[in-house]
């Protein structure tokens, strides 16, 4: 049997507030909810957690508060199989949190920074990164993640990186994957109308490959050399897109890792994706 491949995860936990509404509510409006759901999440926990579904193992570098909502996220990250034993458990601040509104097609977000997280990341030794086979990051690009970054492509870790919303460009650099969603790289510096040829150009400029979600339009996966390929989707009435990116980015990581090629990789993703839209929350 092929042994499991095993990810350092590092980024944000949360624990999320989600309320499911018709619409979005104007200045000063009350509208209410469909359903309120109230469950951990965080995109690095939430792509950990997608990764043991995909067959890999997964460890999580991450920081949450000594607190109630700090303990709920660890026994769900436990509970989900992942290893939480570089998670940083931080007496001095609270567990971030995320609160969202989502009306199905779309989704509004605001999240309070608690925990700091990057002391976590300074902790991470060589041992730790040579101790797996790949990599996978999200959040600021800060110096102290940035130094992660470095060590694993010092040790020849094969690494992914989710731009989530930011320039990742300083940590970017290199071989490996590079995943967001349409809306983000249209917001890119010198973005193109066609997200195809937004993706190419990054992908050249990093030398690494470009992978995009573009909604009912499926993804698409631009490879530092060569052709954009595009991967369809089936489309699937969404409850809430909280973690569909998560899950997405879980699924192409897995597949890429188990050598599968790109239109597998995405099809996985996609597949995922499909699943977490469907209800409230970004787990099964």
């Amino acid at each position: 049997m092929t042994p499991a491949k095993r990810v350092l995860v590092l980024g944000g936990t949360n624990f999320d507030i989600i309320v499911r509404a018709e619409r979005f509510p104007d200045e000063h409006e009350k509208v209410r909810g469909e359903a309120c759901s109230a469950l951990p999440g965080g995109s690095a926990a939430n792509t950990a957690l997608g990764l043991v579904r995909q067959g890999c193992e997964a460890r999580l570098v991450s920081a949450v508060g000594d607190d109630a909502l700090g303990a709920l996220c660890l026994d769900d990250l436990r509970a989900g199989g992942v290893d939480t034993e570089l998670m940083r458990v931080d007496a001095s601040a609270r567990t971030s949190m995320a609160i969202v509104i989502s009306s199905g097609v779309g989704k509004r977000m605001m999240t309070f920074a608690g925990a700091d997280r990057d002391l976590a990341f300074r902790a991470v030794t060589e041992d730790d990164v040579r101790d797996v086979d790949h990599v996978h990051v999200v959040g600021e690009p800060t110096s102290q993640l940035g130094r992660v970054v470095d060590l694993a492509r010092r040790l020849g870790r094969s690494l992914s990186i989710e731009w989530n919303g930011r320039d990742m460009s300083a940590l970017a650099r290199g071989p490996g994957l590079n995943l967001m969603n349409g809306d983000e790289a249209a917001r890119l510096p010198d973005a193109a109308d066609d997200p195809g040829a937004t993706a190419r150009r990054y992908a050249r400029l990093l030398s690494g490959d470009v992978i995009l979600t573009l909604g009912a339009d499926g993804a698409l996966w631009a490879p530092a050399d060569g052709e954009v390929l595009r991967e369809p989707t089936d489309v699937v009435e969404p409850v809430d897109r909280t973690g569909g990116g998560d899950a997405f980015n879980a699924g192409v990581v897995a597949g890429w890792l188990f050598g599968e090629p790109p239109s597998a990789c995405m099809r996985r993703g996609l597949d995922a994706a499909s699943h977490v839209i469907t209800k409230i929350g970004a787990h099964p």
